[in-house]
């Protein structure tokens, strides 16, 4: 994309230098780029943003229909300066035909006029219940519909004059999905696997891949407006979608994918919130105050109203916190599980992002040319269209096409286990996570202090319910506290008329609650939400967990760098999460092999198209359990004994790049009740010799 300067920009970075209706300063006064809106309409109709389309497509992970989007070839920006009469403005196309602005639509998130010209910018006024954007006269234009309207010729509401650049910070809201390209199981290298224990049994929850085939689509479907000089009120944003998407396709990327076998992280998960209560309360009231009674779980990207819904959720909380009417905090364990799996994906992608990558790299404008994007059965419009079925993912990817050489070196660097990574992650979590821990509990101790030192300069009665809010959630929510942002607006709501006497009160009142415990188990101080995230800025605090992401980084010791693994206990347990594991095929060689193993074979080939082969020994103890495999589709070599003796090797090789070998036959009784002990390697010296091994037994019963 290229600005009306000649400025060129790829990839993410594209989408953040050329974001529409953000300040772009060249030799003129002001230079902005006006788009069309969803559901206002513009005059002039025509704004001739761009000059021609190099690319369109419409994307089918996205849920608004008929939703195309666009790359332009040149994007032409709107110019405004004192001696041009330019003006563009946008309207509520509903607005004509309304009676009346109701109180109602204080609620909203979507401005209903927006006016661009010269005047506007340089000393422009706007509604702090987020109405008017943006205009240049002085006098209220919708103050004859508009219900929350006080004053006599003016509104206390619409104020200005101020400059435009001083009023907002306009970010794009992007949108992503990344996929893997070329033939699956041959697409990326494996550099390390992800092990933690469960009960005191080593598992195999994942791996890490660098791959340099990524395909990612990226795009821009609205801004956000955040409020610097603008008193929104209650709001920390306005939101304005665009009637279509502005963004690209690029292939061949450099990218780190972590990859869940989804059942097995659930297991993990499943301990952790039976061995952590802290953990499990925090899970639970983000899940609650998030879904609310949704009996499915399921998180829509492009739905901007989700996180704004569960603020209000905090609203009926509140109310009936403050009434008595306390309800029973129980969650449905497996939903919980579910929802914690998705979260970890979250955190780790901003954690991996903004305390690992970034401290780690040079470059000051990194944040520009990074993305994430993650797949879980949570996001179900994505994951019925993903070739990961079954399994969760998180991909850290370089937006570049080529790359820049940090995903590359991160990913050597987990590989060879090195020391400055190690040191990193140990200061996040002994050093970095302890001292925000240290500072929010010493906020949350001396809440009431803090709150009560602003009597005298704020009604008594909004410092009570500020203090009581808290105080009531605490003997509800037991380690927990409510969020920050849902406590202002609550209160800014039930104390409106105290709150909004006059400029100084409204600013003491946002002093008191910026004075409150900000974390709410993630914040940007701590897990890094970012301009980046996938999601939107009410919902991201509901979507990551400092306590969730602690547990699992401090397992990195015991994997990171590691290409092999010695097991001796829940040998069964690792053989499933191996082949959960698995993408393209299967490859297994036991002397006996049991039924039992057949079953688990048959119900993973269920989710994906695996070629799976077994060589074992032509017996009759064999013959339930190779004509179960044969009965689906599992191919069987069956090998007979001979004077020279029998095939006495056991392995498993999954996707020709993980090996387990050792002593245990593939039956229940080898792998669950024998003493066997089995060596799990990633190490590629050790693969290769494996799969010579396979290929050369294969080779003698051909020729048998």
């Amino acid at each position: 994309m290229s600005e009306f300067s000649g400025t060129q920009r790829s990839g993410i970075q594209s989408l953040y230098t050329f974001t529409p209706f953000k300040q772009l300063f060249g030799r003129r006064k002001y230079a902005i780029i006006l788009v069309p809106i969803t559901y206002l309409n513009s005059t002039p109709r025509n704004l001739n943003w761009n000059n021609g389309i190099v690319d369109s497509y419409t994307p089918f992970f996205y849920g608004r229909e008929s939703f195309k989007v666009i790359l332009p070839s040149t994007i032409n920006a709107t110019l405004f300066n004192e001696n041009n009469n330019t003006s563009i403005k946008y309207e509520d196309m509903n607005l004509k035909n309304r009676n009346k602005i109701s109180k109602t639509d204080v609620i909203s998130i979507f401005p209903k006029l927006m006016n661009f010209n010269y005047d506007s910018l340089i000393h422009g006024y706007y509604c702090k219940y987020g109405f008017i954007l943006l205009n240049d006269k002085h006098q209220c234009p919708l103050m004859n519909k508009c219900e929350v309207f006080e004053g006599k010729n003016a509104c206390k509401y619409y104020d200005g004059p101020v400059s435009y650049e001083r009023l907002y910070t306009v970010v794009p809201h992007i949108v992503r999905f990344a996929e893997e390209e070329g033939e699956i199981g041959k697409k990326g290298k494996i550099i390390s696997l992800i092990t933690v224990k469960i009960d005191n049994v080593e598992r195999i929850i994942g791996k890490i891949e660098f791959s340099d085939m990524i395909k990612l689509h990226a795009f821009a479907d609205a801004s956000i407006f955040y409020s610097k000089y603008a008193d929104l009120m209650y709001k920390d944003f306005l939101w304005v979608s665009y009637k279509e998407g502005i963004g690209f396709r690029l292939r061949k990327l450099n990218g780190i994918i972590i990859k869940f076998s989804i059942c097995t992280l659930q297991d993990y998960i499943k301990y952790l919130l039976d061995n952590n209560s802290k953990l499990r309360a925090w899970l639970c009231v983000k899940k609650k105050i998030y879904f609310g009674s949704k009996k499915r779980l399921n998180v829509n990207l492009n739905n901007s109203n989700a996180g704004f819904n569960a603020m209000k959720r905090f609203e009926k909380e509140f109310d009936d916190l403050r009434k008595g009417n306390q309800q029973k905090n129980d969650c449905d364990n497996e939903d919980l599980v579910e929802f914690g799996s998705f979260v970890l994906l979250h955190t780790l992608a901003h954690i991996i992002i903004s305390k690992i990558i970034i401290p780690i790299t040079p470059s000051s404008s990194i944040l520009n040319d990074i993305t994430y994007f993650i797949t879980h059965p949570i996001l179900r419009n994505l994951m019925g269209n993903n070739k990961l079925a079954n399994l969760s993912a998180v991909y850290i990817i370089e937006s570049v096409y080529g790359g820049l050489g940090y995903i590359r070196a991160i990913a050597n660097m987990i590989g060879k286990r090195d020391t400055n990574l190690l040191n990193l992650i140990s200061d996040i979590l002994t050093l970095d996570f302890p001292n925000h821990e240290k500072r929010f509990n010493s906020s949350l101790n001396n809440m009431k202090n803090t709150i009560y030192n602003f009597n005298g300069k704020i009604d008594k009665s909004i410092l009570d319910i500020l203090y009581d809010v808290y105080n009531e959630w605490s003997s509800q929510y037991q380690y927990t506290h409510p969020l920050h942002l849902a406590v202002r607006n609550y209160v800014g709501k039930v104390k409106r008329k105290e709150i909004n006497k006059d400029s100084n009160i409204r600013q003491t009142f946002k002093d008191v609650v910026s004075s409150l415990p900000l974390c709410w188990d993630g914040c940007n101080s701590c897990v890094g939400m970012d301009k980046g995230c996938m999601f939107g800025p009410y919902d991201q605090p509901f979507l990551v967990s400092r306590e969730l992401v602690s547990e699992f980084l401090s397992t990195y010791k015991d994997w990171m760098g590691e290409a092999n693994f010695i097991i001796t206990k829940g040998l069964y347990n690792v053989f499933i999460d191996l082949i959960r594991l698995a993408q393209k095929n299967i490859k297994i060689v036991s002397p006996w092999i049991g039924k039992d193993i057949i079953d688990d074979l048959t119900n993973i080939k269920a989710y994906r198209d695996l070629d799976i082969t077994i060589v074992t020994l032509d017996d009759d103890k064999n013959k339930d359990a190779i004509q179960l495999a044969e009965n689906n589709q599992i191919k069987v070599i069956k090998l007979k004994a001979d004077s020279q003796g029998i095939v006495h090797t056991k392995m498993l090789i999954i996707d020709d790049s993980i090996t387990m070998h050792g002593s245990a036959n593939f039956t229940i009784n080898g792998l669950q009740k024998n003493v066997e002990s089995e060596e799990v390697s990633i190490d590629e010296n050790t693969v290769k010799k494996l799969l010579d091994q396979f290929s050369e037994i294969i080779d003698k019963s051909n020729s048998t």
